[in-house]
């Protein structure tokens, strides 16, 4: 199954987030090509299919990167958690390999995925970060927690609507679920989308992958 947003896409991961990138620059760009906006933000709408409000940002849209578009290091990020948290790429891209899984209480498929990934986590052992990203708005927020530890996964949340950058950056086909998996080097390792036979071998594998590819930084 290809997610509970059903689309077609190339089994090269660059390749499709070369034409996402290509796609956001046209829509956010005005019809007339005016230049952007002194304050620099930029309206990107709508930020998820299943929430139609547009979500207006702070954006150069000349540097915005996609998770797989090129062979470096993963985008920068800084992702502010539910509970206040905040975590910083700078604190892993490169120096320890980490999780990313982008999820919805109302996807079907992704109870299923999460149960496989809370196997594959803890097959993996603590030296490995993981935190959850949501779609669910205010209407279903209330369930998000519960709906984790359900799952045996008791990790860092944060909402996709409140992080926008790190949502379009990492998951530009706007589907759940969807695990990201970065090495120590900080490059992509696996990005896995929707829900597929072999999917928790897969999921450990790509772990154990992550975890001996070298960090770049020494400690």
């Amino acid at each position: 199954m290809a997610g509970c947003r059903s689309r077609r896409y190339a089994s090269s991961v660059r390749w499709v987030c070369l034409l996402v990138a290509a796609s956001v620059v046209l829509a956010c760009s005005p019809a007339q090509k005016a230049a952007p906006p002194a304050s620099d933000q930029t309206e990107i709408a709508p930020l998820s299919l299943y929430n139609p409000v547009p979500v207006v940002v702070s954006v150069d849209l000349d540097s915005l990167r996609f998770v797989g578009m090129d062979d470096g290091p993963v985008p920068e990020f800084s992702v502010r958690t539910t509970e206040g948290r905040t975590i910083e790429s700078e604190d892993l891209v490169g120096d320890r390999a980490f999780v990313v899984v982008f999820f919805a209480t109302w996807c079907g498929e992704c109870d299923e995925k999460l149960r496989r990934l809370s196997r594959a986590v803890r097959r993996a052992g603590p030296s490995m970060t993981v935190f959850g990203v949501a779609l669910d708005d205010a209407r279903t927020w209330h369930r998000v927690p519960g709906y984790m530890k359900g799952r045996g996964l008791d990790i860092p949340l944060a909402s996709a609507l409140e992080n926008p950058l790190f949502f379009i950056s990492y998951n530009p086909f706007d589907t759940v679920p969807l695990v990201v998996i970065v090495g120590q080097n900080g490059g992509l390792v696996d990005y896995q989308l929707g829900l597929r036979p072999g999917d928790e071998t897969r999921l450990v594998s790509a772990m154990d992958l992550a975890k001996r590819i070298g960090p770049l930084k020494s400690n």
